[in-house]
């Protein structure tokens, strides 16, 4: 009986290990099969990426548009556009799905109150995109105005 039951464990180990062979292989493969998988990944492609407002008057709100499409191969999400300077206010679609070979628009006001002099301003527009952010910059110079 000792016998028995010394071959029935064996024979239960030696399925159990053979179960597991294969199960890591199996893994193995999967993970090679998937890091061969490239994912396609939405790119964003703007018109511009410089606006140069040229002379413009310290009081005046001036604005512009950065034109953009998705050239990519999935959806593109603007999830975030951030200035670097609260006079320059950016306006985009947020969190919205635009297709591939679609369309959009980012428009940029600068206020240029208590601005004068040469100014350039960068915002920061974060996508889902494979690097997840572009940058577009305004630039201007501001008259001063006269006390």
């Amino acid at each position: 009986m000792f016998n028995k039951t010394k071959l029935l464990f064996l024979g239960i180990l030696f399925i159990l290990s053979g179960c597991e062979e294969s199960a890591s292989s199996k893994i193995n493969k999967e993970i090679t099969q998937n890091s061969n998988i490239q994912t396609l990944y939405p790119e964003i492609t703007f018109d511009k990426i410089v606006h140069d407002f040229g002379n413009v008057n310290e009081g005046d709100i001036v604005k512009t548009v950065f034109n953009f499409t998705n050239t990519g191969e999935n959806d593109l999400y603007i999830v975030d556009a951030v200035a670097s300077c609260g006079c320059t206010v950016p306006k985009y679609p947020k969190n919205i799905a635009i297709p591939p070979g679609d369309n959009g628009e980012i428009e940029v006001n600068f206020n240029t109150s208590g601005r004068p002099n040469l100014q350039s301003k960068l915002v920061r527009i974060s996508t889902n995109t494979k690097s997840g952010s572009s940058f577009l910059t305004i630039k201007a110079f501001v008259q001063p105005k006269n006390n």
